[in-house]
């Protein structure tokens, strides 16, 4: 049977053992984390070290999950809202919310 969240339910389950600590930690706490992960990640492309980059990415998924977890959600609704998420607001809708970025943020 495969697990709610598939190649990340490991990620998640790595850091049960500090579930209580995350759930006490402020937006800022994980907006910061995820800000030096993508200052790590722009040093390993620099130097051309794809794998690192790669590992960095992996990290702010993780970053992204512990914030969901923060936010009092399991593995199944996270599943289940990123299901929703790619159905209801990105299947069929990229390229405009590549615009989007595009026109009302200049990225």
């Amino acid at each position: 049977m495969m697990e709610p969240l598939g190649p990340f339910q490991d990620i998640w389950d790595a850091w049960v053992e500090v579930e209580h600590d995350i759930s006490q930690k402020p937006l800022s706490h994980f907006e910061r984390a995820a800000q030096i992960q993508f200052e790590e990640l722009r040093e390993h492309l620099a130097h051309g070290d794809r794998e690192a980059a790669a590992r960095e990415l992996i990290d702010v998924v993780s970053i992204a999950l512990n914030h969901l977890r923060n936010l009092g959600f399991t593995p199944d609704e996270i599943a289940e809202l990123a299901k929703s998420r790619a159905h209801n607001r990105m299947r069929g809708q990229a390229k405009t919310i590549l615009e989007k970025y595009q026109t009302d943020y200049g990225i």
